[in-house]
């Protein structure tokens, strides 16, 4: 028999599903017992009943054992937890990585898109920047070559002028290199748990094969500027071409998010939302229809209101919430409103409890209660939590659990190498700070200055000192110079010594 959850509806509480048994039999029931003829026929001879009965007219009206009936039907298919559709562990990133390579080739001087082709590109890229407010973006220029202009980040204003900056005339050479501004992308990106998207803005793709061998395992899309009645030279991409309002952006990033989401389900997995919480709206309205003259339903809830106390605060609801929500309940609408620090005093689930105050930074809180966390699940959000509080011993052996349940979790695997590294750094500042103790503080016997000193210690720049992420701030610090003129050396110095892959996480 197939599995139920290879198919896209199913229940993830099925066994709810047996209580329709005696609801349908309690509704015939009732239903039998309203017959005319069933009330009577143990009283009245049969022959003599038939021409007593008085017949209602047949037509339709409301019957409370049949609102009984289907308020109670909609009731337990909600807890049976109808599902049809997945979503990400509350610890995974939900926003995609994106590396963004824009051509600055000479074609995109052309000015049949108002003001330019590159002025248009740069715009859009602006557009998608700001539509992905904390997402991670990168930014590669490339033109005979390619170079880096930013690494992943998810401050857009970091980018922002240097964006401006780019042009023609700063690139080392002309061409129209899109196979090179992918391969760098690939390898800057080689670093990620998933797959991500590279984004080329462009007037077109000349090799179209060699940029698809170039992407590797990330997603390809090509945003194209170009009038409107041109015809792309990349139609066999995944291509948007760019409009006069936001449609080309709204495009692109349901294409990125979704590409992302795939990756992030093949790499982390992903569970079933339950989607039972839609059913609560009929139930409800059918629950209302109880407020009638002559029931005892309103007298049954005024009796629970009069047994709570009342208020301190007037503002102070949080009383009457909990005649109708678990604590859980309440802490998960705070959660999705976004208030983490409520949203931890309410949750009772020690897992949903953890990932509030992970949420709202108070990682000691949220180790603390991730420590009662069984399985495979807490144990990965707790070594989270403790890396976050610098017990990176601790943070290493969740991870290490972690792995000996599931050898192949990347993300333990990859998360438990930072933390490593981290506290390998540690111990490497502790040793050196002891090794290089502030000597007594005595004045020089004698101080001579060499006539024939030639100079200083002469320090070669390698261009992966201009590629760190906090490299662009410190050179703008320190050199009075445009963005461009910046752009300009640093391309230059890329070109003359290439950036080295990063390692590919395993």
């Amino acid at each position: 028999m197939p599995d139920a959850a290879n198919f896209a509806f199913h229940f993830l509480r099925p066994h709810w599903l047996l209580l329709l048994l005696p609801v349908a039999a309690i509704v015939a029931l009732l239903l039998r017992r309203q017959n005319a003829e069933t009330q009577w026929g143990g009283v009245i001879a049969p022959n003599l009943l038939k021409h007593l009965l008085v017949k209602p007219d047949r037509r339709w009206r409301t019957n409370a054992v049949h609102l009984i009936g289907l308020g109670l039907f909609i009731s337990i298919l909600a807890l049976a937890g109808p599902t049809w559709r997945r979503e990400l562990p509350p610890f995974v990133e939900d926003k995609a990585p994106l590396m963004i390579a824009l051509s600055v080739a000479p074609s995109m001087n052309e000015r049949d898109v108002a003001p330019s082709r590159l002025e248009r590109a740069k715009q859009k890229v602006r557009d998608l920047l700001a539509s992905r407010a904390g997402a991670r973006n990168g930014l590669i220029a490339y033109s005979g070559t390619a170079h880096l202009v930013m690494p992943l980040t998810d401050d857009r204003l970091a980018i922002e002028p240097f964006l401006a900056a780019l042009s023609q005339n700063i690139m080392p050479s002309q061409g129209d290199n899109a196979a090179a501004a992918v391969d760098l992308a690939t390898k800057v990106m080689a670093t990620e748990s998933v797959a991500g998207t590279i984004l080329l803005v462009a007037d077109g793709i000349l090799d179209e094969a060699a940029v698809r061998q170039a992407a590797g395992r990330n997603n390809v899309l090509l945003l194209s500027i170009l009038p409107p009645q041109s015809d792309s030279r990349g139609l066999r991409l995944d291509s948007v071409r760019a409009t006069v309002d936001g449609a080309d952006i709204r495009a692109l990033e349901r294409r990125i998010e979704t590409r992302f989401a795939s990756a992030q389900s093949a790499a982390f997995g992903e569970r079933w939302r339950d989607e039972g919480y839609w059913l609560l709206l009929p139930a409800a309205l059918l629950g209302l229809l109880w407020f009638r003259r002559g029931t005892t339903v309103p007298w049954m809830i005024a009796l629970l209101l009069l047994q709570q106390p009342a208020p301190a605060d007037a503002a102070d609801v949080s009383w009457f919430r909990s005649l109708w929500l678990t604590p859980d309940q309440q802490g998960r609408i705070a959660f999705d409103r976004g208030d983490y620090a409520a949203a931890k005093e309410l949750f009772a689930d020690p897992m949903w409890r953890g990932i509030a105050a992970y949420r709202a930074y108070d990682f000691l809180a949220a180790a603390e209660s991730l420590r009662k966390v069984e399985g495979t699940a807490g144990r990965f959000a707790l070594g989270n939590a403790e890396a976050q509080n610098h017990a990176y011993e601790k943070a290493i052996k969740a991870y290490d659990d972690v792995l000996a349940a599931e050898p192949n979790n990347t993300a333990a695997r990859h998360n438990k190498a930072i933390v490593e590294a981290a506290l390998e750094a540690q111990e490497e500042k502790r040793r050196k700070q002891e090794k290089d103790e502030a000597p007594p503080h005595e004045k020089a016997d004698e101080m001579r200055v060499d006539p024939k000193q030639k100079g200083g210690k002469r320090i070669q720049v390698q261009a992966e000192d201009l590629t760190t992420p906090g490299a662009a701030e410190a050179w703008m610090r320190q050199v009075q110079t445009s963005p461009a003129d910046f752009l300009k050396l640093k391309f230059a110095i890329q070109a003359a010594t290439p950036v080295q892959p990063a390692e590919p996480r395993q």
